[in-house]
Order: structure tokens, then sequence, then C-alpha cells
């Protein structure tokens, strides 16, 4: 009796195993026609007009298409959610579930790595960097994850040159001296190349450049891709330098929250369709940059374009004296990694 009471226990505790193991029934929420329809705040911080605003809103459009409606997505243009630093906040934990935006480097710095000077001194050089499969989008997408974020790409909004009142010396010599002060943003990113081309900087604000150009305070300024320079500064400069030296790059990311809240099928079509648009990204800046040249050209402002051997040399030029400088906030072995995969 012993021995027939211990066999039955033993299989009605085999059958509860099976029950409780491999063969349980995916979740609801696996299922298309379970699933509830979702939808998610994206905010960018560009214009509504903005070609970036236009990308994001076909990713909205694309997504709702791909997805059978089961997630849409409501646009947010011109930091209405609030500013890249505070957003990039929110998305970390979930109370906006995607962005379009600058990325901060209070976590980490090489999450900025994107926008490192002379990362590629032309648009088929940058397309290598910014490559999904490449050493820096890998490298940005893991520190993304230990933030809570999952970063799908880099997004193009074109090179940057240096505007100026008076002509330079020597504009493709890199470290010649240049007989100009220019206004740089605050950081070393910029700061740092400008000096290794020729150029005295001065850190004045952004809204005083201006007045400062107009009155000969300074006598040009670093950091704007030709949109800027032809839309805000035309009327006091009288020549532009495409040296192509910074890109103005965006990220494109979504709170691991939202992420992890969406069916596989839809998570991999969300992945595809912005790393698409990512992509395009590059022929949108590369054309934006040509019509506003074309544009300052018209408005009688003398266009300065490099060869891509002067850029080349350019590119080495800061890559060997300005790079290490930049290590103290990333590390040498990131920069060189970068290099390495660029190559």
């Amino acid at each position: 009796m012993k021995k027939l009471l211990a066999l039955l226990l033993a299989g009605a505790m085999a059958l509860s195993m099976v029950a409780c193991g491999g063969s349980e029934p995916a979740p609801e929420a696996a299922d298309p026609n379970a699933f509830e329809p979702i939808t998610l705040r994206f905010a960018n911080q560009h214009p509504g007009d903005g070609t970036a605003t236009k990308s994001d809103q076909a990713i909205c459009d694309a997504i709702e298409e791909a997805t059978e409606g089961r997630v849409k997505v409501e646009l947010y243009t011109d930091s209405s959610l609030g500013d890249y630093t505070s957003v990039v906040e929110e998305v970390m934990v979930g109370t906006i579930d995607m962005a379009h935006t600058s990325m901060v480097e209070t976590y980490d710095a090489r999450m900025s790595g994107a926008m490192l000077p002379y990362l590629g001194s032309n648009f088929e050089e940058l397309g290598v960097a910014y490559d999904p499969d490449n050493y820096l989008y890998k490298t940005v997408f893991e520190i993304g994850q230990k933030m809570g974020i999952r970063t799908f790409g880099f997004y193009c909004e074109g090179f940057s040159g240096i505007g100026t009142g008076p002509e330079v010396t020597d504009p493709a010599i890199p470290g010649a001296e240049k007989s100009a002060i220019v206004r740089v943003p605050g950081l070393d990113a910029f700061a740092l190349p400008a000096r290794a081309l020729g150029y005295t900087t001065s850190t004045i604000a952004y809204s005083d450049t201006y007045t400062a150009i107009q009155t000969n305070t300074v006598q040009g300024w670093v950091g704007g891709p030709p949109n800027l320079n032809y839309l805000y500064f035309r009327d006091v400069i009288n020549n532009y330098y495409h040296y192509m030296l910074t890109q103005e790059a965006t990220q494109i990311y979504m709170s691991n929250k939202t992420w992890d809240k969406l069916l596989p099928e839809d998570q991999a079509a969300i992945d595809a369709i912005i790393k698409a648009e990512c992509k395009k990204s590059l022929e949108l800046a590369a054309a934006d940059d040509a019509n506003y040249m074309q544009m300052m050209k018209d408005a009688g402002i003398n266009v300065v374009e490099f060869t891509d051997a002067e850029r080349a040399a350019m590119a080495d030029y800061v890559r060997e004296n300005v790079w290490p400088e930049l290590a103290k906030n990333t590390s040498q072995e990131f920069l060189d990694n970068i290099l390495e995969s660029i190559k």
C-alpha cells in the first residue's frame, strides 16, 4: 500500500510539472489579435517644418501602417515636451516613450561620439562610421541599454563650417594662422578643432554672436551647417568655409519600458523603419547642405569648398592633434577603436 501511494504521488507530481513546463501557452500579449493598441508620445527638438520633423512624421506613419494600427505615434515638435536634457531623462524612466534629440553626455561622454570632429571628412565616410554594424553604434547602443533607452541610430543634419565677415588667410592649411577670431560653443569638440585649424576662438553667448560679428568683436562663428549660416547670419558674413569640421548628429531612441510592451514583430518593424530613416538622413543632409550653399552664393556670399585631399589632410591633422585631448572625456581606447573601424 505504501508503494502504491508513493507511485500515485509521483505520478501526480509529474503531471503537475508538465503542466507548468515548456508546453505552457504563450501569454496573450504575444497574439496580435489580443494586443491592446498603444499610443506613444514622440518628442523632438526640431522646427515643425524642418527636414528632421518631416522624417519623424514619416516614421510615425510607417509604424502605424506596419503594425496595422496596434502602435500609433503622436509627434510633439519644437521641444514642446521639454529641452533635450529633460527629454532624455523622461525617456529613461518611461514618462516619454520615444524621442529624437541631441544626446546628453551626463551619464557617459561616449554617447556624443557621433559628433566627434572629423569623424568623417565626407558623407561616404560618415555613413561607414554611423553604420549599425560598426563599433560606434554598437558601443552607444550598449551604453543606452544601461541608461534604460534603446537607440536606433544617428540622424545626420549636415556638416558644419565657419562663416566669417573678412576673408581668412590660408584657409586650406591646418595649423596656419587664420587672422580671425571666431565664436565657438563652450565644448572641446568645437573649440579644439577650430584652434587646430588656426583660428583664435571666443566663447561669447550664441545670442550675442550676430551683433559681435556685425561690430567686428569676432570675425566669424563655428558650429553651424550651411542652413544656419544662410538663415541667421547671411547679413553679417561675407564668406563661408565648408570645412565639414563637425557633423550635427541627433539620435532617435525609445524607452526600454515602452519597448518591452510591444509585440516582437512590431519591435522588428519599428527597428527597421527608424534605421532606414537614419540612413536616409545622410542623403537629405547632403542635399540640404548643397541647397543652402547655393542660396548663400546667390546672396553674394563667397562659399569656399575644399577638395577631398584637402579635407582628408585636415581630418588627419585634427585626429592626430585633437582627438587625444578629447580622450579625457571618453577614453583613448574608444577613439582608437572608432578610428580603426572607419579605415
